[in-house]
């Protein structure tokens, strides 16, 4: 048995969401990159801030109109092989013009990184706007921490690994926003998807958000699309109460009509709030 009983192929359909959209995810990808650069030709934006050492360690930062707004970091998704923040700013448009700033962060993918990696890169890239909030000019104890797919995945272990190192740089997460995320790291180690990650028993078992949940403090979004599969909607649901039932603040979101790819191209999933 790989997992719950799938079979390898059925489990491949499963953690495929391309499956849900007849397999051809490419204009959501072209629609990605094309929306991303108006929001860079449209908004002021200072472009490939290192935040690290790497050429690839680097951000974007679109600043709000005032200067002590809040900030909205976004981690792409990808399966931790591709894309990054050049597709990824299309959200900017939304959160400014709601007056936020936003900045949506690249990282090193695989097979350049192992998974643990990535991780300390996102967190490394908080901690990095920690020291530059006065200078970018957005209020540091007000940041909502959002991610798709993979980067979902990222952004739940960054709370989960670096929640005191965020608070000690002076850093308040307010609010994580995780969309159609993996939170549940099994499941691709038994996967044709595994082949540049590698992932190891031990990584699986400590770099799981719903083995490895976070300390109290922000308010979890989880929302996950109802055109996703039935296993990226079970995990999002299973994250989403194990959160609950640790005592977090969360709430759980079944985006009606959308899919994997068309669910962060809506204002809406970036702008939810607990009441």
């Amino acid at each position: 048995m790989l997992y719950r009983g799938f079979s390898q192929s059925d489990l491949e359909r499963e953690y495929s969401p391309s499956t849900m959209i007849g397999g051809d995810l490419s204009p959501y990808l072209a629609g990605y990159k094309a929306l991303s650069a108006r929001a860079r030709a449209d908004f002021p934006v200072r472009e490939n801030l290192a935040y690290g050492d790497s050429p690839l360690q680097v951000l974007d930062f679109f600043p709000a109109r005032d200067d002590k707004a809040p900030l909205h970091v976004f981690i792409h998704g990808g399966y931790w092989q591709a894309l990054s923040q050049n597709e990824s700013s299309l959200m900017a448009p939304g959160l400014v013009e709601h007056g936020q700033a936003f900045a949506t962060v690249n990282y090193t993918l695989a097979p350049d990184a192992r998974i643990g990696d990535m991780i300390d890169e996102c967190r490394d890239a908080l901690l990095w706007l920690a020291a530059q909030a006065e200078e970018l000019g957005f209020d540091p104890s007000r940041i909502t921490l959002s991610g798709h797919s993979a980067g979902a995945h990222l952004a739940a272990m960054v709370m989960a690994t670096s929640s005191d190192a965020l608070a000690k740089a002076g850093l308040r997460v307010r609010d994580v926003i995780l969309i159609s995320g993996i939170y549940d790291l099994e499941p691709i180690s038994v996967m044709s998807v595994n082949d540049p990650l590698q992932l190891t028993p031990v990584e699986v078992n400590d770099l799981s958000p719903i083995r490895n949940l976070p300390r109290p403090g922000p308010r979890y979004h989880v929302s996950v699309a109802e055109r996703d599969t039935g296993e990226f909607i079970r995990q999002s649901r299973d994250y989403a109460e194990r959160l609950r039932k640790a005592g977090h603040p969360v709430s759980f979101t079944l985006a009606q009509g959308m899919h994997h790819f068309d669910i962060i191209m809506h204002s809406a999933t970036f702008l939810r709030r607990t009441k």
